[in-house]
């Protein structure tokens, strides 16, 4: 069985385990103005975080495991504009906080974002990013590429806390 919704195609498979239905696209919208598959101007990446972000992500896990950790987080899904903005002010605020990319935010198991934490060759000198956490208390971490914390100390570096 097919179900189309908004112009996809959308096959029906049966889930053997859980007994319920699960819907693939086929077609994407627009696909067809897309070039034949042999010159697809996209390509599955090698890897989803280079090797240092990666140790970072390991590094975080194994040192926070009451916590969640998500790589390259928008600003937008850290932290909300004020309810006093309205309007235009409102919607630039947004798209400012969508246009941030951070490389970790760390969440406690309710999903609420306790800390972030940016890779840096350099130490960044204060910047939108960095006033909007401290605004609204999230703690933010700058972490060397090149000299990484050790684990024991990464829980009071994220937190603030004793490990």
């Amino acid at each position: 069985a097919t179900r189309v919704l908004a112009g996809i195609n959308w096959p029906m498979r049966q889930n053997k385990g859980a007994g319920q239905l699960i819907a693939a696209p086929t077609t994407a919208p627009g696909a067809g103005s897309l070039p034949a598959a042999g010159a697809s101007p996209y390509a599955r990446r090698t890897r989803a975080l280079d090797p240092a972000e990666t140790l970072v992500f390991l590094l975080l896990k194994n040192a926070l495991p009451d916590h969640e950790v998500m790589p390259r987080v928008t600003l937008n899904s850290v932290l909300d504009v004020s309810a006093g903005l309205t309007g235009t002010a409102r919607e630039q605020a947004v798209r400012e906080l969508k246009q941030q990319v951070v490389d970790f935010m760390v969440c406690n198991k309710a999903m609420r974002p306790v800390a972030v934490i940016d890779l840096r060759t350099a130490p960044a000198t204060p910047d939108f990013r960095i006033r909007c956490l401290q605004q609204a208390g999230i703690n933010y971490l700058q972490v060397a590429r090149t000299a990484l914390p050790k684990r024991d100390a990464v829980r009071k570096l994220v937190l603030g806390v004793q490990a």
